[in-house]
């Protein structure tokens, strides 16, 4: 088996999600690291949102957060720019993670084992584990 040359890992900002891009920089030396995050319309904190979801407003605001995210995160390895690459996606996470899988050229994936919670996850269980389960790739999970 080939040492993965695309490395998704899923960022949604907590500190299982930074260690497993930690996690993938440091074992995947030679891969383009493929920073992604799914926006998830329906697991928002209405107190702090300041436009109405799915608006173009809502999405431009979700992307600009997404941007600073994987600045706070990648300022924490150290990848060369030519090695990273960032990924947006709108749907719920596990499943966008896996439909990208499918899409794309992607030969690993990388979540945390706990990432931000919400509803969605009281709902549909964990996003490792589901990914874990229908990834068509090899998934690595990181406490």
């Amino acid at each position: 088996m080939s040492a993965p040359e695309r490395v998704l890992v899923a960022l949604d900002g907590s500190d299982q999600s930074r260690a497993g891009l930690e996690y993938a920089a440091e074992t995947y030396t030679d891969a383009t690291i493929v920073c992604f995050h799914a926006i998830d319309p329906f697991d928002r904190d209405p107190e702090e949102a300041t436009a109405e979801p799915l608006t173009e407003e809502w999405l431009e605001q979700e992307r600009e957060r997404v941007e600073a995210l994987f600045d706070r995160a990648l300022e924490r390895v150290d990848l060369p720019a030519d090695r990273v690459e960032r990924e947006t996606n709108v749907g719920q996470p596990a499943e966008s993670i896996v439909a990208y899988t499918e899409e794309e050229p992607i030969d690993h994936v990388v979540v945390g084992s706990v990432g931000r919670g919400g509803a969605n996850r009281l709902r549909l269980g964990s996003v490792a584990e589901v990914v874990v389960r229908r990834s068509p790739i090899p998934v690595t999970v990181v406490r």
